[in-house]
Order: structure tokens, then sequence, then C-alpha cells
């Protein structure tokens, strides 16, 4: 007996692997979008709990209002921050030579009412005191102040220069209200006076702590609230030009620049509606085609 041998293709699989095949279960997408869902929550909950752990209570900012065109304001804080700030800070971002246009000075005014500090006029402005000395007595470099200035408001700026108190437990027995254990001392305790703070329950990284949101006076300084308050806008104002030394300048040409553009959209229209007009569509065109 003849046994008739099966004609298959040797590239078609064979029963077994097509059994295998029809057995296997079918794909679930509902068991993915669970399995992301549940993905989103464990990260929605893991922020959440850092959130929670470095939640700080913040205190109050007082406003301030910048006026760049005030050129009293302007000089009064250049002298404060030339030569008291940078006893330890630097203002790299600026040049002695660039603060006259600021001011509204001339070169020769600029020298004698401010001066340069004993440099020369188009020297980078840096600290009077060298790196080395300071780090010996701070072991920490002070930030320069054109950073500063850039990075934190000028309401941030003015309470931090007016929140100073009296912390016994630092090491320059002072603290900040809005940077704390901050390790700059209180170098405006003599024309301020020494302030005490106003402490609340509140949050540290997540943590029940005693927070400062405010001070109140300690003791007298050489000036009055009011002209040390004036002193510090002064010197806030002073910080912000310096920070933004082209904000005037943007401000006299922006609105010659927005004319500018204003002019170029209404020509480019008109030569648009210009060109628009001698080209012909395509049922214009057949239709002198038939014409002719």
């Amino acid at each position: 007996m003849r046994i008739a041998a099966c004609n298959t293709d040797r590239n078609s699989p064979s029963p077994l692997v097509q059994d295998q095949a029809m057995r296997k279960k079918p794909s679930r997408p509902h068991s993915r979008s669970l399995a992301s869902v549940l993905t989103a929550g464990v990260l929605l909950l893991a922020s959440s709990c850092a959130w929670a752990s470095v939640a700080t209570t913040q205190p109050p900012l007082q406003p301030i209002t910048i006026n760049l065109q005030n050129k009293a304001a302007l000089r009064n804080g250049a002298l404060y921050t030339l030569h008291m700030c940078t006893a330890c800070h630097s203002l790299q971002g600026m040049r002695y030579s660039s603060l006259p246009p600021i001011l509204g000075l001339s070169k020769h005014r600029f020298k004698t009412i401010i001066g340069t500090n004993d440099r020369h006029y188009h020297d980078i402005i840096t600290s009077n005191m060298p790196p080395s000395v300071i780090y010996a007595f701070t072991k920490i470099l002070p930030p320069d102040l054109t950073y500063i200035a850039r990075r934190h408001s000028p309401a941030w700026l003015y309470t931090y220069l007016t929140s100073f108190y009296v912390d016994p437990t630092q090491p320059t027995g002072t603290n900040n209200v809005v940077f704390h254990n901050v390790a700059m001392p209180d170098v405006f305790a003599p024309l301020q006076g020494l302030q005490k703070p106003i402490l609340i329950e509140g949050l540290r990284y997540g943590s029940p702590a005693k927070i400062a949101i405010g001070v109140r006076p300690l003791t007298r300084g050489s000036m009055t609230p009011a002209q040390f308050d004036r002193t510090a806008r002064d010197i806030v104002t002073f910080l912000y030009a310096v920070a933004h030394s082209h904000q005037q300048e943007r401000f006299r040409l922006g609105p010659w620049i927005i004319a500018l553009f204003l002019t170029l959209s209404v020509l480019t229209y008109l030569l648009y509606k210009l060109y628009w007009r001698r080209v012909m569509t395509s049922e214009e065109r057949w239709w002198k085609i038939n014409k002719q």
C-alpha cells in the first residue's frame, strides 16, 4: 500500500506552532492603561511627599517701587554700595566707566563725588578685600551682587536689607528673615540699629520650627527709620539698575521699534494686495482663453 505524502510548503508553520499561536491569550490594553495610571499615582504621591518634606513657611516681602529716572536715589545707592558693600562683594557685571550714564553724571563729577576706590576708570567693579582674606573669616566667598540682583526681585532685596535681627546662635550673632542662617553679618546695624525677630509657629523644610516673619527695633542707630528706609530703597534701586543696565535704553527705543514694525506691516500688506491684483485665478484664465 502506498501512502500519499502531503505536499506542504516548507515555509508554512507547523501544526504545533499554529496550535500554540491559537492558544496565546490576546493582549489586554486595559491592563497597560491601569499600570500607567498606577505609575502616575505613585509618582504624584512621591512628589507630594517630597514637597511636604521641604515645605517652609515663607515670610511676607515688603513692597518697593523702582524708579530708574530718580538720579538722586541712584547716586545715593551707588555711594553706599561702592563704599560699603564692595568691601566684601563685587559687581563684576559692571565697570566704573559704565556708571556715569546710569547715574546722570559726567566722568569728572563721577570721580569727584563717588570715586573708583583707587581703581582704574575702566576696571570691573570687584571687592576691595582679597578673596583669601574673605574666605579666612567667613569660610565662604560672598556672591556677586550683579547675580544676586538678577536672581531676586527688588522686594526680596529690600526685605533682606531691612530684616537683620539678633540671633546669638549664629556665628555672626545675626540672622535674616528671608535668608535663614545667613553668613553675612549685619553691616547696617550702626545705621539702622539692632532688631529682634517676630516669631511664629511654622514649617522649615517640613519640620515644625519658629519662623521669623518680621522684625522689631531693639536699639537705635545713627539714622532714623525713615532715613534708613530711604537708604535701603536707594541701594536696591542702584542694584536693580546695575543688573538691568540696558532697561532705560530699551524703554527709550521700544516705542520706535514698535512703530517701525507697524509701518513694515502696513507696507507689507499693501505690497501683498498689489501682487495679488496681477495674479489671475483659474476662472479668469479659462474665461480669457474661451473668449479668444
